[in-house]
């Protein structure tokens, strides 16, 4: 019995592996993103809390250097945030023209998958047809022979 041969087999591995490697692009830029937005949130309650610390020590009497230190640091850290989601948006870009990418790419196996699975059936049809004929040989010479 014939055994199945894909001729572009050596392409289809290839194009898994390109798909792998684009999803572990992905997965990376997507750990970047993750980390950026733990910063800016980490940002965030570091303003916050600042700002409820300062709210409970400007009470009673008010220092004009103090009041301009915490103006600074507020500052400072809006600044750090507004940073943070700039660089947030440059990292989503990125990350959708990977996971493009990512699309193409299994558009490019799945393909090539197709082909392979569109060749498999022709050859069991024609494995299947070649059985068939040499049954009906079989089955013709038997009847020759008892009669």
């Amino acid at each position: 019995m014939k055994k199945f041969k894909f001729k572009f087999d050596k392409i289809l591995t290839f194009r898994r592996h390109q798909e792998k490697e684009k999803q572990r692009d992905l997965a990376k830029i997507m750990g970047i993103r993750k980390k950026q937005e733990d910063d800016i949130g980490d940002i965030r309650i570091s303003r916050v809390d600042w700002q409820n610390k300062e709210k409970k020590e400007l009470l009673g009497t008010i220092q004009p250097q103090r009041l301009g230190g915490y103006s600074r640091y507020f500052l400072k850290l809006t600044k750090l945030e507004m940073a943070g989601i700039e660089a947030l948006k440059v990292i989503d870009r990125e990350a959708d023209k990977k996971r493009e990418l990512l699309i193409e790419a299994a558009r490019n196996r799945k393909m090539y998958e197709k082909l392979k699975e569109r060749h498999h059936k022709k050859f069991n049809r024609d494995l299947d047809l070649l059985e068939q004929k040499e049954n009906d040989e079989t089955g013709t010479k038997l009847f020759v022979q008892n009669r």
